[in-house]
């Protein structure tokens, strides 16, 4: 039996956007994903944790974003953790439900997560453990990515999306419009929590 091919798009989704949705897609279609799992991190090792929305919120976001496309899907496997969210560590709690024998799993990445992949956690091992595909971002030139990680990355084709979650919790702040960058759900969910109108969150990730 073939196995089932999976995605794991991680990040901080504070909040997620239009473009991780874009990503996502792109990703299914150019690998020929049977899934995407967005997995939200509990507790992201490069960013302050005071400066981080609460996971319940962020999570809820990604829930209300991914809601009617059956090709994606949400992990609260970070959740389940109180150490911080390095990559390496997920992937070996993925494997307990995705085991190699039946699943082949994806990571995919932005290139502004490839160029600062050197900072990661054991970087090596992941390579090693599971194919890394990475989708451009506007403003990240990949070939100066470390070669060793560059060559032996999956590249996937995508439209070059400029938007980033710090711009929206900018334009939030400024009451500005945030409409078509984030899903219509996202917005609302945003204006009704009172999400980023004050500066605590303003160093979370794109």
């Amino acid at each position: 039996m073939a196995k089932r091919r999976y995605g794991i798009l991680g990040g901080t989704f504070d909040p997620i956007h239009i473009g991780h949705l874009i990503a996502a897609q792109a990703s299914k279609e150019s690998l020929s994903l049977d899934r995407v799992l967005f997995l939200p991190a509990a507790h992201p090792p490069h960013k302050r944790s005071d400066s981080v929305t609460p996971y319940a919120a962020r999570r809820d976001m990604v829930n209300l974003a991914i809601q009617g496309n059956p090709s994606f899907e949400i992990s609260d496997l970070e959740a389940q953790r109180p150490d911080p969210s390095y990559t390496v560590r997920t992937l070996k709690d993925l494997r307990r439900d995705y085991p190699p024998d039946r699943f082949e799993l994806f990571l995919l990445i932005g290139a502004d997560s490839l160029l600062e992949f050197g900072t990661w956690r054991d970087p090596e091992i992941i390579f090693s453990e599971i194919t890394v595909a990475v989708f451009a971002r506007p403003g990240y030139d990949v070939s100066t990515a470390p070669k060793i990680f560059r060559d032996k990355a999956h590249w996937v084709p995508m439209p070059l999306i400029d938007i980033s979650s710090t711009e929206i919790r900018e334009r939030v702040r400024s009451n500005r419009s945030i409409r078509y960058l984030v899903p219509k759900e996202v917005e609302e969910y945003i204006a009704q929590n009172g999400l980023y109108r004050t500066t605590a969150a303003t160093t979370g990730g794109g």
